[in-house]
């Protein structure tokens, strides 16, 4: 396979920082999660971030990271869920790897986030989920989002496969995708 980035885009809860971490193994590449190297930069929790400074500027702080660990190459790297809002973001992962949606349904999404905030894990906080109706607030996000996660390269459907079946479908898609590209 060759060394391009493989940059994991999708909406919060689609499984995108797990599958990273094993996706990476199975290659034996390193692998990132953006979410996480802004928190260990920053010395704050993402929701810290929101409130502190708010979502300009934590878009910001994400826009830096993803060019950090773009520089590791080859890394997978899994994205915030709106890393794919800024246009240099966008560009960055078109020009230095292959750029692979995790898609879910609002509701497994919800369901998702539901069982880690049950587990208390600290990533499972979504500043912008914290509503009062998550699964509204869910779609309608995802809606407007939506757009911008259809310009990958390919999109795989988690609502049904654990992670290592997602897994090995990126490395079916980016193998089926390295044949499509002109040698030059």
């Amino acid at each position: 396979m060759n060394p391009r980035n493989i940059y994991l885009i999708g909406f919060s809860g689609t499984g995108k920082s797990t599958v990273a971490r094993l996706l990476g193994a199975e290659l034996g590449w390193s692998n990132w999660d953006v979410d996480q190297l802004i928190v260990a930069q920053s010395g704050m929790a993402i929701p810290a971030i929101f409130a502190a400074e708010g979502e300009a500027d934590f878009r910001l702080r994400e826009s830096l990271a993803l060019r950090t660990a773009a520089e590791a190459q080859p890394v997978v790297v899994a994205t915030g869920g709106g890393a794919v809002l800024r246009d240099e973001n966008r560009a960055l992962m078109a020009e230095t790897g292959w750029v692979i949606a995790l898609e879910a349904r609002p509701e497994t999404i919800q369901q998702r986030i539901a069982a880690q905030l049950r587990q208390a894990t600290p990533d499972a906080v979504r500043p912008l989920l914290d509503a009062d109706d998550q699964l509204e607030q869910a779609r309608a996000l995802k809606q407007r989002r939506q757009h911008l996660y259809a310009l990958a390269d390919w999109t795989v459907h988690t609502d049904r496969l654990n992670a290592e079946q997602v897994v090995a479908e990126i490395i079916r898609a980016v193998e089926l995708l390295e044949k499509l590209v002109d040698p030059q």
